[in-house]
């Protein structure tokens, strides 16, 4: 869509109370890659010091949730209340920093300057809320980033850590595993509540957009879709684990438990009772995640396998 033409659109288009959420704009699709990029950036710069990938992207997760819940939420109130003035301020923030990102791209070419004209109407939009009497809800992340102790990820990590414990007698605690071990802790806190179908999505955006992007030779279109592939192989995890509840659920429903759920339900308490079913459980994961005599896992080894042999044919 030219850029005139565009323009003349989004004036026109019926957005609720006039407040132009660039969430909801005809080509957001297109335009998404792009943000989600930046939105790396901001993840990435929030930190410190270097840490894993899966980290940056629980971050890049966190943030992009934040921008289009907190947005939705103004567009729907149309107006703040005073208990939500630091909330707005900061979300403002936000997309400035998120502006500022976009624009230090090495080439600022008619899509880049389309992404900047959405934002920025957004961010105007936010800009222009009226004030409001009362007071109004305040956005909370209402998942609790950790293991929930005895639940299902809670007995899996547990059993994915044993190679990593300082003391393998001990317990899964910070000061009794090392480096690798906490990164694979930040790992499966990531898997928890990672939304698989989301994640898929955004792997088929980036396709999408790498196969319409123009000018590539042959080599540069296979070695982006490699990298695509490569970037989101762990979704190969969404199957093992998926595998690996439905087994547990096999073994404690009916005969232990009514139903079983993957967050909530404290599986530790059956374990204390039924004492040989850990070893059950034990040989699931053992299976599923193809841990090798030392208990380390190889769940990604036939995936980036299978990449790399498919690039290469």
């Amino acid at each position: 869509m030219k850029r005139n033409l565009k323009s003349a659109v989004y004036k026109h288009l019926n957005f609720a109370n006039d407040f132009q959420n660039f969430f909801d704009f005809p080509d957001f699709r297109e335009m998404r890659p792009i943000i989600r990029e930046a939105v790396q950036q901001l993840a990435k710069d929030s930190f410190s010091q270097p840490v894993l990938p899966v980290k940056i992207e629980h971050q890049a997760l966190a943030i992009e949730q934040q921008l289009e819940r907190e947005t939705r939420k103004y567009q729907q109130q149309d107006g703040f209340y005073p208990n939500q003035q630091s909330e707005l301020h900061n979300l403002i923030r936000l997309y400035t920093n998120l502006l500022q990102t976009i624009s230090k791209r090495e080439i600022i070419d008619q899509e880049i300057e389309d992404v900047i004209y959405a934002a920025n109407q957004t961010r105007e939009s936010l800009r222009k809320l009226k004030k409001l009497e009362g007071s109004g809800d305040l956005y909370e992340d209402s998942q609790d980033k950790e293991l929930v102790p005895g639940t299902f990820y809670d007995i899996v990590t547990r059993q994915l850590i044993r190679p990593y414990l300082l003391n393998p007698q001990g317990k899964m605690i910070p000061k009794n595993v090392n480096y690798e071990g906490r990164q694979l802790v930040i790992q499966m806190i990531t898997y928890c509540y990672r939304d698989w179908d989301s994640y898929l999505t955004h792997q088929y955006d980036e396709q999408y957009n790498i196969k319409n992007e123009r000018g590539l030779t042959s080599r540069e279109y296979y070695d982006k879709l490699e990298e695509n592939e490569l970037k989101y192989a762990d979704h190969a995890y969404a199957e093992v684990i998926a595998d690996t509840f439905n087994e547990f659920k096999k073994i404690l429903v009916p005969k232990y438990l009514v139903a079983l759920n993957i967050m909530s339900t404290n599986i530790e308490k059956i374990l204390i009772q039924y004492p040989r079913l850990r070893l059950q459980f034990n040989q699931v994961i053992t299976k599923n995640f193809k841990l090798d005599t030392h208990g380390k896992m190889h769940v990604m080894d036939a995936p980036l396998q299978d990449t790399r042999n498919v690039n290469l044919s």
